[in-house]
Formats: C-alpha cells, structure tokens, sequence
C-alpha cells in the first residue's frame, strides 16, 4: 500500500471501532471524508474482525442511502449551486471590464481569463495593447499566484462534493442529477485551468 492509502486505511479502522461500539454510522463516511471504494480498496488489508464489520457498515450504509436519495438529491443541488454560486474564482480580483465585456454576464471570470489568455499566447502581437496587458498580468507572480490559489480552493470544494455524492448518487439513484455531471466538469476544467496558468508563471512571448 502506498503512504496515502495506508493513512486512509487506518481512519477507516478507526472508524469501523466506532461504528462497533456506537452501532452507527460514521459521520465521516456519510460527509465523503472516506468514501464505499475506499473501504474496498482496504479490505483485502483487514483482519477477518474488521472485514466482518466493513461489510456490516456497508449493509446499513446503503440501506441508509436507499431510503434518504430523495433528500440526498435535493442536498447535492444546494450544495452544488452554493459551491458554483460562491467559487473562489469567482472574486471580483479576476473580473476585468475589457475581458467581461465580450462574454455572457454570468461566466466565471476565470473561465473567460482562460479563453481570453489562451487566444493571447496563440497569437501573441506586441503591437496589440490588450495582448501586452494579459502578458504582464498573468506572469505577474502575485496575481498568479492568487489565480492558482484560487482553483486549488474550487477543486478541493468540488473533490469533496463528489466524494460525498458520487458513489451513493451512481448507485441507489435511477435518475443522477444533471449537478453531478456538472460538478466532474466543473473539476477537470479547473484542473486544466490551473495547469495553463501555472505553466504560464515565466512565460515569455519573445
């Protein structure tokens, strides 16, 4: 096992003592702080006592779900367009006029920063004032630097999200809410944001 899966292996013990003595479920496990693969995933690592008791919890976890998925649901959608509506990128820090004027009023401004730089280091003109403008913004280490740390924020927010509600929602829901294919979007176009923009720290269009 690696260093990672060892620690979660080892919350997942300590989670299945409590789960013997108190006879219910981990706040933990319903939160998404370790999720059903995880506890799979260790399995093969327990004792025949915590396997026992791993199978236990996992029994009750999912009848729990099956009869809560309707108000699990509704918690995904509030969650998520809280999430969206309150992202750390979307602080006025990364709203500009002259790039918020050619998009819809609701983008993330990030996003429209992505599109915008992006179009600049393609087609890089110093003769252009705005493209002179993004060059020196986005390797401007401080701003860029509160860029990244503003998707690393949005991505542990959404990581959690999906963690809490993948698994449950995949399993136990015939109908998945459109908020969960969203989210994972939401995720891997954050991901690559922050990759772009890191990469971009000592860019020089020269």
């Amino acid at each position: 096992m690696s260093d990672i899966i060892n620690f979660v292996c080892l919350r997942i013990l300590s989670e299945l003592d409590k789960f013997e003595k108190t006879k219910t479920i981990p706040h933990a496990l319903l939160d998404g702080a370790f999720t059903m693969e995880d506890i799979d995933e260790c399995k093969e690592h327990m004792s025949p006592k915590y396997r026992r008791l791993a199978k236990r919890l996992m029994k009750e976890y999912d009848t729990t779900i099956e009869n809560s998925i309707d108000s699990m649901r509704e918690s995904l959608k509030k969650d998520y367009n809280h999430i969206v509506n309150h992202a750390y990128t979307n602080s006025n820090d990364f709203w500009f006029p002259v790039i918020a004027s050619g998009y819809r009023t609701d983008i993330n401004p990030v996003r429209a920063l992505y599109y915008e730089v992006r179009t600049m280091v393609n087609t890089f003109n110093d003769g252009n004032d705005k493209h002179v403008w993004l060059a020196g913004l986005i390797t401007d280490k401080t701003f860029n630097n509160q860029l990244l740390d503003a998707l690393a924020a949005d991505i542990t927010q959404i990581e959690h999200l999906l963690k809490r509600y993948y698994w449950p929602m995949l399993k136990h829901s015939k109908n998945i809410p459109l908020e969960l294919f969203h989210a994972r979007q939401v995720m891997k176009d954050a991901r690559h944001y922050y990759t772009f923009f890191e990469n971009l720290q000592n860019w020089d269009p020269e």
